[in-house]
């Protein structure tokens, strides 16, 4: 399950340098199945082998993750089912941004004179988003370089920062409020943003952490600022402010301004210079087709997402500081299984409906592979008229058997299938009726299409090494693949599966602001500006008329460049407030105005 969040790379960030290793090119024996029934045992085989150590936890773009596509391929293929990917085969091919490399960067002091002092590159590294630039600038220092909306806080008061390259700390003061905006203002995205407002030539921020002067950083967002930023070291953040009179070293350095404007007659210069790495993935789609006349051009979706976080990319819980396999075997090997097992059911069991069974890829980097097979459907999405999506499904807790089942609002049918199908399995249900969430039912719901979503809750092992198969309740997570399918025979039956757009719920958390808009990001978006896919129902966004589309390049005082300067911009408004919002549009601009509610 993703938690839309990003990862990290160091020079080129496939998850460790220990992830370079190839996966092992054989997949292992076919094991024929002589029983088309959901049994435990093949869940419990499908599950074994795609949280195996051999598949190095399915990072998206690895080799590890090329080869379970081809073991669910080979299953589906050995079901009888239709391929239904692109050119007659099972897979769907999306490229997808895997980390970032960057190099001949370089740093300088220069005197007056004209003499320059390179500093050591051990010493230095941009940021991911960084401005491909050559810059200079006489260096100023500017505490956190945060300022909060009420300006309580504000580390460029009274500065001019002008074609200054500046110096900031990284983080924020100690004694701030942790459940305040000040440490959501603390990001590297929002610094650079403060910087970039107040016209500064690039941004320093210092780091005491040697192992992040080796880390680019890459926060998953494929837009670069305008603003060269990179981190530096205390030491050659020592040399500056020396050089420049402003401080002999940081100790003496007040961390809260205002802070002293100097005119320093020696100049900081520099270039960087980074680059974006990107790889295809894979998409697995294999079709039943069905068997009703009438009804065999609808088609239903069964999915769940195949990947995970390798050796532990961005999402990761591990603190540890010795790189380990994130096999996922709850997080989602039990979803894939699921669909396999569903597959193989199906394939003897036809329904008077299509059944398309997919697994995706980029979940964990935010959807990415749903997100594209809804922009770029290899059937009509027309005939989608609902979809299953299973994601850690594997940890039914024994002694509750409480099953989350999310969508309920999206179709006026779903509740009463949801509840009348549990007379056997006797689950705990948890019925969350928004359609909008972080997995891939989401990418469908986006596109007015009714959705349910399964998920047996959070735990301890959640985005960590430790998800381990010997710690999947494979009985109860047999009892919840054949509750789905129990759940797809009885929406078959059905004429007709309306779809409804579900209204926010009161007192339903968003983020961390005081403001609700309702736009639905798209985070496969890889330009400037931050991209929606839609607007919640009776929400301010589309009272204002925002747009599935919209790309919005400024809210309110703010440009927007990415997701985070959308982010820093929530942040520095308050309920009640009418704020113009531009959006690019049809290769136009247009501006509305949203008015601002309470989360």
């Amino acid at each position: 399950m993703n938690r839309l969040t990003f990862f990290a790379v160091a020079f080129v960030f496939i998850a460790s340098p220990l992830a370079a290793q190839q996966a092992s090119s054989e997949l292992p024996p076919v094991v024929i199945s002589t029983d088309a029934d959901i049994t435990r045992g093949d869940l419990e085989r499908h599950v074994r082998w795609l949280a195996s150590d051999e598949l190095e936890g399915r990072g998206t773009g690895t080799p590890s993750i090329d080869l379970a596509a081809e073991y669910i391929a080979r299953e589906f293929q050995r079901y009888g089912l239709e391929p239904a990917g692109e050119d007659g085969t099972y897979f769907q091919t999306f490229p997808v941004i895997v980390g970032a490399a960057s190099t001949g960067n370089t740093l300088a002091l220069r005197e007056a004179d004209g003499s320059e002092t390179p500093i050591d590159t051990m010493q230095f590294m941009p940021y991911a988003f960084s401005a491909s630039k050559q810059f200079s600038g006489p260096p100023v220092y500017a505490g956190y370089g945060i300022v909060t909306p009420d300006e309580s806080m504000n580390d460029y008061a009274a500065l001019d920062v002008t074609g200054r390259v500046v110096l900031v700390r990284a983080g924020y003061p100690d004694d701030a409020n942790p459940h305040g905006s000040v440490p959501m203002l603390a990001s590297a995205r929002s610094k650079e943003l403060f910087a970039r407002e107040r016209g500064a030539a690039a941004l320093l921020i210092i780091h005491d952490n040697a192992a992040k002067l080796r880390d680019l950083d890459f926060d998953g967002s494929a837009t670069f600022s305008r603003l060269p930023v990179a981190r530096v070291s205390p030491a050659a953040a020592a040399r500056i402010l020396s050089a420049a009179g402003i401080a002999e070293g940081l100790d003496g350095l007040s961390v809260k301004g205002p802070h002293p404007q100097t005119d320093a007659s020696c100049s900081v210069t520099g270039s960087f210079s980074v680059q974006l790495v990107r790889k295809n993935t894979r998409n697995v789609l294999a079709l039943r087709p069905g068997t009703d006349p009438e009804k065999r051009e609808e088609v239903f979706v069964i999915g769940a997402h195949y990947d995970h976080l390798g050796w532990g990319q961005d999402g990761s819980l591990y603190h540890g500081t010795v790189p380990q396999i994130h096999n996922g075997a709850d997080d989602n090997a039990s979803g894939t299984a699921g669909v396999l097992e569903l597959a193989e059911h199906y394939a003897t069991h036809p329904t008077g409906r299509s059944l398309l069974f997919m697994t995706f890829s980029g979940e964990e980097m935010g959807l990415l592979g749903s997100a594209h097979f809804a922009e770029e459907p290899t059937l009509e999405l027309s005939r989608v008229k609902a979809m299953f999506n299973l994601d850690m499904v594997g940890r039914l807790p024994k002694d509750t058997r409480r099953l989350n089942v999310q969508g309920i609002g999206t179709s006026p049918v779903w509740k009463e299938l949801v509840e009348r199908q549990n007379d056997d399995e006797a689950f705990d249900l948890a019925l969350i009726d928004d359609g909008h969430g972080s997995s891939d039912h989401s990418s469908f719901y986006a596109k007015d299409i009714p959705v349910l979503f399964f998920f047996t809750g959070l735990h301890s092992d959640y985005h960590r090494p430790s998800d381990d198969a010997d710690r999947v309740n494979f009985e109860g997570q047999t009892t919840v693949v054949r509750y789905v399918a129990e759940l797809i025979d009885a929406a078959n039956a059905h004429d007709e599966i309306p779809f409804t757009r579900v209204q926010r719920a009161e007192n339903q958390p968003v983020a961390r602001f005081n403001v609700y808009v309702g736009t639905m990001p798209d985070y496969a978006h890889t330009e400037d500006g931050f991209r929606i896919t839609g607007t919640s129902p009776g929400s301010p966004a589309e009272k204002a008329g925002l747009q599935e589309g919209d790309i919005i390049i400024r809210f309110g005082e703010t440009e927007v460049e990415s997701i985070y300067d959308y982010m820093t911009a929530l942040s520095r408004h308050s309920p009640g407030e009418s704020v113009p919002v531009t959006v690019r549009r049809d290769d136009g601009e247009t501006t509305l105005t949203v008015e601002l509610v309470s989360k």
